[in-house]
């Protein structure tokens, strides 16, 4: 008799642990779907919130744009030509630019001629973009500068320049800026707008290959190559060409193969010696 009590008591434990477990587990799965309804909330409030702040901060900066705030229309035309807050609309955010740019918001003057460079919101003019980028360049913005000195080069705007063009690279070269470094050695190699001085373009180009710019890599490593401007080196060539097809030059296979140099592999690290 307490056997079959025994094992009817155990019966019971089982059949009671079993339902304990199974309640366990079904908590278990509606906790987790609780939860994930709970993040998911929190994510919508954060993004409602977010919207919420972009459309604040747009209401504001149109209020005080009217109101002939200088920082506040041009962070208006900034709102505008993203679509941060409303849809991209380039004919406002020129509106809001030029209104800046008149009171002389240096970004504003670099938005503004960038905006007639593209042709956005307004009729391509480079004429109007050039004279844009000079009083922005004027004041220091190392963009327009650059920009200015593109088109002097290229002749976009005002016909070419290169005495002008080699003035606007210099400053931003001197700034760092790899691309106006590998033009100024470009200038000085071919003479544009300053005495043809060979030495002084491979150390330009070695500049712009210190900042991986491919071009330059390529330029200088042909300068080792054949002695032109800096002692003959035929290591240095061969490092710079292997570094100047890593970064997207496509000569330099071609130079590579000519030197009978083998092609490197992306997965291959050069290092220039130091």
């Amino acid at each position: 008799m307490n056997k079959v009590l025994s094992a009817m008591a155990f019966l019971i434990l089982v059949t009671g642990l079993n339902a304990e477990i199974a309640d366990t587990g079904v908590m278990h799965v509606e906790k987790m779907k609780e939860e994930a309804s709970n993040a998911a909330t929190k994510e919508k409030t954060k993004i409602s919130r977010a919207d919420f702040m972009k459309k604040k901060a747009y209401e504001e900066a149109k209020e005080r744009a009217l109101n002939n705030d200088v920082n506040a229309q041009y962070a208006l035309g900034g709102m505008y030509y993203l679509g941060t807050v409303t849809e991209v609309d380039y004919k406002k955010a020129l509106t809001w630019f030029k209104k800046a740019a008149d009171k002389g918001h240096v970004k504003a003057e670099y938005e503004l001629g960038y905006m007639y460079y593209e042709g956005r919101g307004v009729k391509k003019d480079y004429k109007k973009a050039m004279d844009w980028f000079f009083k922005a360049a004027s004041k220091g913005d190392t963009k327009s500068q650059l920009f200015l000195a593109d088109m002097y080069y290229n002749g976009k705007g005002h016909g070419v320049n290169y005495k002008k063009a080699y003035y606007w690279y210099q400053l931003t070269a001197d700034m760092d800026y790899a691309d106006a470094q590998y033009k100024l050695a470009l200038m000085y190699y071919e003479g544009q707008g300053v005495s043809k001085d060979h030495q002084e373009s491979a150390y330009w180009f070695e500049k712009a290959s210190e900042q991986s710019y491919a071009d330059a890599q390529y330029k200088l490593a042909l300068m080792y190559i054949s002695g032109d401007g800096v002692s003959k080196d035929m290591k240095k060539a061969k490092e710079l060409l292997g570094l100047a097809y890593l970064n997207g030059n496509d000569d330099a296979e071609e130079a590579l193969n000519k030197q009978a140099w083998k092609v490197p592999k992306p997965s291959e690290a050069i290092y220039l010696d130091e």
